[in-house]
């Protein structure tokens, strides 16, 4: 799998990326996903229409494409605009992965803005994710996600500090069926507390010591 940042919008970075998917492919070396990592900036995020000629771009290619560490981030303290246009940012990513068929999964970077790496990165800035620092949820963000990936929104989700990430609010794509975690699916990491069982024809992979992904 290929993961980069910034490919999520044509140009010469996405270009660059497709042209390594054709190489490796040339070479007969095997290469079965692209992932965008898509770290956002609010009102900055490419259109849902561009990221979806993107995604078709890869898939062009005959790789599958994941949304690997989607965060949207704005200014702090945060105003009442900038959610609501952070929930419009959130629909479209969404949105855009839910219309390309061989778009697996979204994969949301973190999903409380308590431990998110942002504001230690970029002064100012944070406010990226679904819950806020005090783990309570942003309701137009989460409607929004929700929404976009077809499921109808609910408030009886748990905010507990011990819950995955938002592949229960439907925002990563869900386990298969029997209890088995689909590819690109977190299984593992610092505070994991779901299976760690893959699918079939992947394996848990540790990528740090707060995540691992079934590849």
């Amino acid at each position: 799998m290929l993961c980069h940042y910034n490919i999520e919008n044509a140009g010469a970075k996405a270009t660059a990326a497709q042209d390594i998917v054709k190489m490796i492919k040339q070479y007969g070396s095997k290469i079965d996903g692209v992932g965008l990592q898509s770290h956002f900036i609010v009102g900055s995020t490419p259109s849902q229409a561009a990221q979806t000629a993107t995604m078709n771009a890869f898939v062009a290619l005959g790789v599958e494409v994941a949304v690997t560490e989607l965060d949207i981030r704005t200014s702090t303290p945060e105003s009442s605009s900038a959610l609501i246009q952070q929930a419009r940012d959130y629909a479209s990513t969404i949105s855009a992965c839910n219309s390309v068929a061989k778009c697996v999964g979204v994969t949301i970077w973190d999903y409380t803005d308590k431990y998110s790496w942002i504001p230690s990165t970029f002064s100012g800035q944070g406010a990226a994710l679904p819950w806020d620092e005090n783990l309570t949820k942003k309701t137009d963000v989460y409607d929004a996600i929700l929404s976009a990936w077809g499921s109808a929104p609910s408030e009886t989700v748990s905010t507990s500090s011990t819950m995955a990430a938002p592949s229960s609010a439907a925002a990563t794509a869900t386990a298969a069926a029997g209890g088995s975690i689909a590819r690109w699916n977190q299984c593992g990491g610092n505070g994991w507390t779901g299976s760690g069982s893959c699918v079939s024809g992947t394996v848990c992979s540790r990528l740090n010591d707060y995540y691992s992904q079934c590849l």
